[in-house]
């Protein structure tokens, strides 16, 4: 039977309970980044939707909330997205409606990292289809703040000391609606709370300083807007896996005129391992270009990518066409019906892919019969809504939807060969299109959200290992899954508390999903502002994580603990902030990391012991 048929034949029950208010919850003025304010307004909100004002420094702060996570695998530029069971490829990163795509396979240059949080007015974490530009799982939502017409300067410097040393300084000047900022940071990788270093536990030669830096100019006159940036990156450190971002070129354009939009973005990345200690050499040298248009109702994008990759040593030399120069072409079509408290959403569109270098279709035929080099995946998206008040203080809502969309690129065309005895890296070309139902409900209680939410995805693409005539190879493959989930969020005078925790299974196999997050609870005390200054203490408790898919060899992590304390002062638009995170000195772990990278190095990589960090950030200049 189709999956289309099973979807017409299975329900998804779920029960919902929430404490929130539907009207409103305080906007906080304070922006630092331990506080994260969720605007819940008087206007109504998609379940699954939330706004948060962004802040500048890493964005853990900003992102690990609401469901939401970060997967980890380096220094703070080095971090992934995850969201309610779905990660990475699932959840699309789009900057003021554009794209970016990860010229890396394994994701180093990930799109979280391409903005400038100095120029950021908000970030929208939808966890629903129901957006023009929504994945599978969702979409990260960042908007850039709309040059001034009066002379504005901006800056913002954060500096860390203790077990992780950086600087990181933001620049941004306003004049005549045209914008022109800069950013610059660098630092060293942390040292963990045993005070090991990445050349002690990881196998590094040095602990290599790395650096960022980017430039941005944007405008707009009348109805058109128009800008371009550059980014830099080099040195970046993944322990996760067994190479590292050497170098990382970002361009970028855009011209508006009113609602319609074209832009590019064109990536250069360089990956190697010159910073470890190895007698074999490993090199992936990729390029990706993406072009967009898009307005109020459509989306219309291409993508080329190419990766060329080699391994080398005393003994050996041999190339592989990693991604072997891909093309992707993609439409959507989105429309929404406002009806008696009700919204309906509607997407359709395609995605068609194929490889320009026929040759690799014999690296694919070691393990498939039908190998196809090129695909076309109608995509869609139908959802409906509703939230209403039952009384002033006491709300409830619900989401249904079903949504599909094309397997992600390097799942169906990326090809490696490795050395030795080790598997080789085969994408899967004859993959199905994964299909997900889902439904959410929710009650809110004055300034309380409990979140309830069952999702059911057939063809969920999976990482999976298998051996042909004695050679082994790690592909993916085409499961169902099942995942239900329960995120809780609120504020209560000066109490404020976070915590998810979800569920999943491969019903395929009858064991438990790979890389899901364990329960999490943050909980964070705010004391009154007393002369400009407030105090915060959070509490982050991560509970063991025992559901584990062995046959990818992952394992379970213990359960951890962690506490930050700080403070901020505001004095006019000037705003010092003083946090020591992990003030106990905690040596721990997270669950989310490196299971599913082929080119894994192993390790657990343990996350900075004791760090101090000191932000200070001025609206206003002079």
């Amino acid at each position: 039977m189709s999956f289309y048929k099973k979807l017409s034949f299975q329900v998804i029950i779920l029960v919902f309970f929430t404490l929130a208010n539907l009207y409103g919850q305080e906007q906080d003025s304070v922006k630092n980044y331990w506080i994260s304010p969720v605007e819940v307004n008087a206007k109504k909100l998609n379940l699954g939707e939330s706004s948060n004002q962004i802040s500048k420094d890493n964005l853990s702060n900003i992102l690990d909330n609401h469901g939401f996570h970060l997967i980890k695998k380096g220094v703070y530029f080095a971090q992934d997205i995850y969201a309610d069971g779905f990660k990475k490829g699932d959840i699309n990163v789009v900057v003021d409606g554009e794209r970016y795509h990860s010229a890396c396979p394994n994701r180093m240059d990930s799109p979280l990292v391409r903005v400038n949080p100095l120029e950021l007015q908000s970030v929208e974490l939808i966890k629903s289809s129901s957006n023009l530009q929504s994945g599978l799982g969702g979409v990260v939502y960042f908007t850039r703040s709309l040059p001034k017409e009066n002379f504005n300067l901006k800056a913002d410097i954060t500096t860390t000391v203790g077990a992780l040393t950086s600087t990181d300084i933001a620049l941004s000047g306003d004049f005549k609606n045209h914008r022109l900022s800069f950013r610059y940071a660098e630092g060293t990788p942390f040292e963990d709370a045993e005070n090991n270093t990445f050349v002690d536990s990881y196998g590094y030669k040095d602990n290599y300083k790395y650096k960022l830096a980017e430039v941005l100019f944007r405008g707009n006159i009348s109805d058109w807007n128009y800008g371009m940036s550059f980014t830099y990156t080099d040195n970046i450190s993944f322990p996760y896996l067994k190479m590292d971002e050497r170098l990382n070129w970002v361009y970028s354009g855009f011209a508006r005129y009113k609602s319609h939009k074209l832009y590019f973005n064109y990536t250069h990345h360089i990956m190697d391992n010159g910073l470890r200690v190895s007698p074999m050499r490993m090199e992936t040298n990729a390029k990706n270009l993406t072009i967009g248009a898009i307005g109020n109702f459509y989306e219309a994008v291409f993508r080329s990518w190419k990766a060329d990759n080699y391994f080398k040593s005393p003994m050996f030399y041999f190339t592989n066409d990693l991604m072997p120069n891909v093309n992707m072409y993609m439409v959507n079509l989105f429309k929404t019906y406002d009806f008696s408290g009700f919204t309906l959403h509607g997407k359709a569109g395609f995605n068609y892919q194929n490889i320009n270098e026929e040759e690799r279709k014999e690296f694919y035929q070691q393990i498939y019969d039908d190998v196809k080099t090129s695909r076309f995946f109608p995509t869609f998206s139908i959802g409906l809504s509703h939230m209403t008040a039952i009384n002033n203080n006491l709300g409830a809502g619900f989401l249904i939807e079903a949504n599909s969309e094309a397997p992600e690129t390097e799942t169906m065309f990326i090809a490696v060969k490795k050395p030795g005895t080790k598997p080789a890296w085969v994408g899967n070309p004859e993959l199905s299109q994964p299909v997900k139902a889902s439904i959410r409900a929710s009650l809110h209680y004055n300034s309380f959200t409990l979140e309830a939410y069952g999702t059911r995805v057939w063809n969920y693409v999976n990482l999976t290992r298998t051996q042909v005539v004695g050679n082994n190879f790690l592909t993916y493959n085409n499961i169902d899954a099942m995942i239900y989930g329960l995120n809780l969020n609120g504020k209560y005078e000066f109490i404020e508390l976070d915590a998810s925790y979800t569920w999943a299974k491969n019903i395929t196999s009858a064991s438990p999903l790979s890389e899901i997050t364990p329960l999490t609870v943050h909980t964070t005390l705010v004391s009154p502002k007393y002369y400009g200054v407030r105090f915060l203490l959070k509490h982050i408790y991560n509970d063991a994580q025992l559901r584990v898919d062995e046959s990818l060899n992952e394992v379970t992590t213990p359960a951890w603990n962690k506490l930050n304390i700080g403070f901020d002062f505001n004095y006019l638009s000037y705003t010092i902030s003083v946090m020591v995170e992990n003030i106990t000195n905690q040596q721990y772990y997270q669950h989310l990391s490196f299971l599913r990278d082929p080119f894994a190095s192993g390790f657990r990589v343990y996350e900075p012991g004791r760090t101090f960090r000191i932000t200070l950030k001025t609206n206003q200049l002079f």
